[in-house]
């Protein structure tokens, strides 16, 4: 068995776990053997949100110091002497321009293969100009040591490598079938939360970060709510800005028609009950949830800090930041059997994870 090593932030619900969840969860188990590094602390209490699932699957955890800006060698001496101990054949690092600190270090302890995986257009920890001269700096270390070099998509690529390296787009899967248009999940949750039948219900699923843009989410939803009284919103995440948009929702008297929630499990279910899936975040890869969404066929509205690959769907929108673009593009909601076409359009088998992971496998596979 092949020994893979993935390091990445943490384990909470997020877009990069949730790749990497997904893969888990189709991989063959009897072929390789898994570790996870992590830096980052879990959101709540002492446990990631996906760690006993992962448990489960055999995938061993190993949490490390989190000295990448601090105390850069450190943070590449904990690879190497991980790599070492473990004795890892492949690395598949998650974390964008730190990954030019994992890869040197496995590269020493013994690692064979040295993979990189860029999921984002943009990262707000390199915005300053100082720091964005060490991003160019990193990536020449990257590009030195990433033998192999993935991307979710075209644009995230071109961000981490440069316009002229070439890399591998892995788009990322999903159980394209849990997506299918559901009508009793659909009544089920409108009944749970008391939703009309007839109610045009929004939905924004994403880390309560200023990356994802809520507080702008709600602005575009008080301007709707003033145009159709009959609607509701449910955002469902978890981050460092929840008071803050728990106290916007209760000040401005929306908590009626808003529901913020916690990650959940059966998240699927509310894009059954949902009409309309906005993400007016600042940047993005190619989201996982904008993936979803499309797959069980709702009309979306992503803003324009999203790459044009992203849209699956004809019915899907790149909007810029402007609230009456939003207010305006939120008109009927899709009929049922809308939606049940939209399921079986051809495109949406791009992204279904059983094809992704068959990639991933050849890559792992290969001399």
């Amino acid at each position: 068995m092949k020994k893979i090593l993935y390091v990445i932030g943490g384990l909470d619900r997020g877009g990069a776990e949730s790749y990497l969840m997904n893969y888990l969860r189709k991989i063959n188990h009897n072929k390789y053997q898994f570790i996870i590094a992590t830096f980052m602390k879990p959101t709540s209490g002492n446990k990631y949100a996906y760690e006993d699932e992962l448990t489960k699957m055999g995938v061993k955890i190993v949490r490390l110091r989190d000295t990448r800006f601090k105390k850069p060698w450190d943070f590449t001496k904990q690879i190497e002497d991980l790599v070492r101990s473990e004795k890892i054949d492949i690395i598949h690092s998650q974390i964008d321009f730190m990954s030019a600190l994992t890869l040197p270090g496995a590269k020493r302890g013994g690692a064979t293969k040295l993979i990189s995986h860029s999921h984002n257009t943009y990262n707000s920890e390199f915005d300053s100009p100082v720091k964005n001269m060490a991003s160019k700096i990193l990536r020449r270390r990257l590009l030195k040591y990433a033998k192999v070099r993935l991307a979710c998509g075209k644009e995230a690529g071109k961000y981490l490598y440069g316009n002229r390296a070439k890399f591998t787009v892995i788009p990322n899967g999903i159980d394209v079938e849990k997506f299918k248009f559901n009508e009793s999940l659909r009544e089920k949750i409108r009944n749970k939360y008391k939703i009309p039948a007839n109610a045009t219900v929004l939905l924004n699923i994403g880390r309560l970060e200023k990356q994802k843009n809520q507080v702008f989410l709600l602005d575009i939803f008080k301007q709707y709510l003033s145009i159709n009284p009959n609607s509701y919103l449910f955002i469902i995440g978890e981050g460092s800005l929840h008071d803050e948009i728990l106290k916007i929702i209760k000040d401005s008297e929306l908590d009626k028609n808003v529901f913020l929630l916690d990650p959940l499990p059966n998240v699927h279910d509310y894009y059954m009950a949902a009409d309309y899936f906005l993400l007016p975040s600042l940047y993005e890869g190619v989201p996982f949830v904008g993936i979803e969404a499309q797959a069980a066929g709702l009309k979306c509205l992503f803003s324009d800090g999203t790459p044009e690959e992203a849209k699956i769907l004809p019915t899907t929108e790149l909007l810029p930041l402007e609230i009456k673009k939003w207010t305006d593009a939120i008109k009927q909601p899709n009929t049922a059997k809308q939606r049940i076409a939209f399921n079986s359009i051809e495109t949406m088998n791009k992204y279904n994870i059983n094809n992704s992971v068959k990639l991933l496998e050849e890559i792992y596979d290969a001399n």
